[in-house]
C-alpha cells in the first residue's frame, strides 16, 4: 500500500511539472470545434464602432507593456479532474534573455525553474530530481511552438501572435476580436476591451489535434511609467489526451526595470531525468 500511495504522489508531481511546461509556453490545448472560434452573432454589442484589424493591432500594440526587468510575486492554483494544488512564487525575468521562477508550497520551496533562449531547467526540491529540457521539446512532445518569446509574453500578459498571419476584426460580446490562422491547423483569437482597448482574452487552437488554451486577463493596474499590467491571469486548458487543467495566477508586488539576482544551482545530490523518462 505504501509502495502505491508514493507512486500516485510520484505521478501527481510528475503531472503538475508537465503542465508547468505548459503553462510557461502557452501551449494551445483543447477540444473545441471552429465554429465555435469564428462566430460573431448573437450578443454582439451594436454601441460599438467597426475598427479595421489594423487599427486594432496598433491599439494592443500601444498597451503592451515593454520593460528590461520584471519581478513580481504571484499566488498560483492548479486544478485539474484529480486534484488541487496552490503555490506561491516569486517571478523574475530580463527581457530577452532569462525567466527565474521560485515556486513554493507551504513556504517551502518545491521548484525552482529558469527558462533561456535555448532550454528549460526545473530543479524539484520535493523529488530531489532535476529536469533539462531543449525548447525544441515543446514542439516535439507537444506539436507547438516552443520559443522564449512565448514564454516572456505569457509573463508580461502581452498578446502573442503565432506567426506572422493576416488578422481579421469583428466584434464579439461587446469586445473587438481578432482572429488569425489556418482554419485546418491551428488559429488564434484576441478579445479587446471595447472601451480601452486592452486585451482581455486570448485564445490557441490545435484544430489538427482539437486542443485548445484559452488566456483570460484582468485586474489591470498601472505599473511604471503608467504601463497597465494585468494582475490576474487564468489559463484554461483542455484536451482529451491529457486532460482539462485550469491555473489561476494573481500577481503582487510587481517592480519593472529594477535589476535582480538570478540565483540557479543543482546539488549534486539531485538525480538528472532525461527527456524520455
Amino acid at each position: 500500500m505504501a509502495t502505491k500511495v508514493a507512486s500516485t504522489k510520484n505521478d501527481n508531481l510528475q503531472k503538475i511539472t508537465n503542465y508547468l511546461y505548459l503553462f510557461l509556453c502557452l501551449i494551445a490545448f483543447s477540444a473545441c470545434s471552429t465554429k465555435k472560434l469564428v462566430q460573431n452573432g448573437g450578443a454582439s454589442s451594436t454601441n460599438l464602432k467597426k475598427r479595421s484589424s489594423k487599427y486594432l493591432q496598433k491599439k494592443l500594440a500601444a498597451n503592451e507593456l515593454k520593460v528590461d526587468w520584471l519581478s513580481a510575486r504571484a499566488k498560483i492554483t492548479f486544478k485539474d479532474a484529480e486534484q488541487t494544488r496552490k503555490f506561491n512564487a516569486n517571478i523574475r525575468m530580463r527581457s530577452d534573455s532569462v525567466i527565474w521562477m521560485n515556486v513554493k508550497k507551504l513556504s517551502v520551496e518545491a521548484f525552482r525553474i529558469l527558462i533561456d533562449q535555448d532550454s528549460i531547467y526545473i530543479i524539484d526540491r520535493l523529488e530531489k530530481k532535476y529536469y533539462v529540457r531543449g525548447l525544441n521539446y515543446v514542439e516535439e512532445q507537444f506539436n507547438f511552438f516552443g520559443q522564449f518569446q512565448a514564454l516572456q509574453t505569457a509573463i508580461l500578459g502581452n498578446p502573442y501572435f503565432l506567426e506572422k498571419q493576416k488578422l481579421s476584426a469583428g466584434i464579439v460580446d461587446g469586445k473587438y476580436q481578432l482572429l488569425s490562422g489556418d482554419e485546418s491547423r491551428t488559429r488564434s483569437e484576441y478579445l479587446l476591451d471595447g472601451l480601452t482597448y486592452i486585451l482581455s482574452e486570448m485564445s490557441f487552437f490545435d484544430i489538427e489535434r482539437d486542443r485548445k488554451m484559452t488566456v483570460e486577463l484582468a485586474g489591470y493596474e498601472t505599473v511604471g511609467d503608467n504601463f497597465s499590467f494585468p494582475h490576474d491571469r487564468t489559463f484554461l486548458i483542455n484536451s482529451e489526451e491529457t486532460g482539462d487543467a485550469k491555473i489561476e495566477m494573481d500577481f503582487s508586488k510587481v517592480e519593472i526595470n529594477v535589476p535582480k539576482s538570478i540565483k540557479f544551482s543543482v546539488s549534486s545530490r539531485y538525480k538528472r531525468v532525461d527527456t524520455d523518462q
